[in-house]
């Protein structure tokens, strides 16, 4: 199983700018605070937390490894969709990583911390199902359906 969360509000989402794969914008005190909530959700739902090198998904990361005490590393294939960037790299972007945590069979889910975009369109991919674009510090089960290549995806907070 993946939980794929959303980076908590930054001050660019609070600002209504759109961030593409600037990596600078933090989160906002509301934003800090959407993640601690989100982590009591998660509290003994996933054993470790890849997330985006972005500021704005590591600093939700660092909050969620830190409550619940859990190693962290970051992927750079968990940025945001760049402009110019097609779908078609964006998919095998995420398929890799979904690839490399499955491959690495964890004893529990992993938490992907990461963007709207780069959740939706893994929504899509892997259980076709359409999502809206996540709000800020929101998360999403992704479970493997048994004996097929296709995914479950139910909502956790």
């Amino acid at each position: 199983m993946i939980v794929l969360m959303r980076h908590g509000e930054s001050t660019w989402n609070a600002a209504g700018r759109m961030q593409y794969q600037n990596p600078q914008p933090p989160l906002t005190p509301r934003g800090r605070d959407q993640v601690t909530a989100a982590a009591a959700v998660l509290a003994g739902l996933v054993g470790s937390v890849i997330t985006s090198p972005a500021t704005r998904a590591r600093q939700s990361a660092q909050i969620i490894a830190d409550v619940l005490a859990l190693p962290l590393v970051e992927d750079p294939r968990l940025v945001e969709l760049g402009r110019g960037e097609s779908l078609d790299t964006l998919s095998r972007r995420v398929l890799a990583v979904v690839d490399d945590v499955r491959a690495t069979g964890p004893e529990r889910p992993v938490l992907l911390v990461t963007h709207g975009d780069v959740i939706a369109h893994a929504a899509r991919l892997l259980a076709d199902v359409p999502l809206p674009l996540p709000t800020n510090a929101s998360a999403v089960r992704l479970v493997p359906r048994e004996g097929t290549p296709a995914w479950a995806l139910d909502a956790l907070c």
